[in-house]
């Protein structure tokens, strides 16, 4: 057991903060889990405790499956600059549309350019859009 701490320690050594005593369980815990399968299945325990290591994985490749902060910040700034050029393309769409209705169906309006409240309206999404986008560059 104090083998498989050694390597859960090595492997979550000042990376993950707070949660670092959970993940320590957990981590420690699948493998102990998985160094008794091997001792069932009649090996030693102290190969079975190598083989559960080295099946593991060392701790780049633990680490690889855990995002850095910056790694997350980055895909969440990602996905709001997509969120906002949707939205502004929607917004443009949906503005041309009915401005062609407005202006193709003039007779029926009359002099009322309804289209105008659709500009106005439509235009708080992409507003809100740039503002979780400039929120997550903070």
């Amino acid at each position: 057991m104090s083998k498989i701490k050694q390597f859960i320690n090595k492997i979550i050594k000042d990376t993950f903060g707070g949660k670092k005593d959970e993940l320590k369980d957990r981590l420690t815990d699948s493998l102990q889990e998985k160094v008794d399968d091997l001792v069932e299945q009649g090996m030693s325990e102290e190969e079975a405790t190598e083989k559960a290591i080295r099946e593991f994985g060392d701790a780049e490749d633990v680490l690889e499956a855990f995002p850095t902060e910056a790694q997350k910040k980055k895909k969440i700034i990602a996905k709001r600059r997509a969120e906002l050029f949707f939205s502004l393309v929607s917004y443009l769409l949906i503005v041309g549309l009915s401005i062609f209705i407005n202006l193709t169906f003039y007779e029926f309006f009359g002099e009322f350019n309804w289209f105008v409240i659709v500009i106005f309206g439509v235009f708080f999404w992409p507003l809100t859009m740039l503002y979780r986008y400039l929120n997550a560059r903070k």
